[in-house]
């Protein structure tokens, strides 16, 4: 029985392990390191020196704790890692939106109203609007399915009375040099 227990509890380490050193590589490659070279030869060296070391070093259980140190040490840094909008951000993303609250009135700044002829043209356009939320009278859920039932895009829509309408969606802000090519 205590072979049971004790070869379930090394195929839990290693599993816990393995998914914290893929986690880290992970946290690694898409970090803010300078420079694409930089961040997948360190994410490569991140999972491979974990794994020589549970190779090579004779004592598992300095090994996890080493190992634990590391992952710890790389957990703080991460989380030191602050999120900046100062990128390059392709040109129909560029202007972020954000709103004014005077009471029950709320300003919307720079609501994008685009003219698309194809995804890369298109004519920027943002405008400002104040709705009033006492005239709310209509929320709507919209999705947007592409690629198959797994994949869509989700709006939320509200009315402001009349034809009056603002909707919101959540979309990925993308680089014009993305940090994945």
């Amino acid at each position: 029985m205590h072979r049971i227990t004790a070869g379930v509890g090394i195929v839990l380490i290693t599993i816990m392990v393995t998914g914290m050193t893929v986690w880290g590589s992970l946290a690694i490659y898409y970090s803010d390191l300078p420079g694409q070279t930089l961040r997948v030869c360190s994410a490569c060296l991140f999972g491979l020196g974990i794994l020589c070391a549970f190779i090579i070093l004779p004592n598992r259980r300095r090994t996890v704790v080493l190992f634990l140190a590391v992952f710890a040490a790389l957990v703080t840094w991460w989380s030191s890692i602050e999120p900046s909008h100062n990128r390059d951000w392709q040109d129909d993303l560029a202007v972020l939106p954000y709103a004014t609250i005077q009471g029950d009135l709320v300003t919307l700044h720079n609501i994008r109203n685009f003219n698309y002829r194809t995804e890369t043209d298109f004519d920027p356009r943002y405008y400002d609007k104040t709705f009033d939320i006492h005239k709310l009278n209509s929320v709507d859920l919209i999705t947007s399915y592409w690629m198959g039932d797994a994949i869509a895009h989700v709006m939320f829509s509200f009315g402001f009375g009349g034809s009056d309408y603002v909707t919101f969606s959540i979309e990925t802000r993308k680089e014009k040099t993305s940090i994945n090519t």
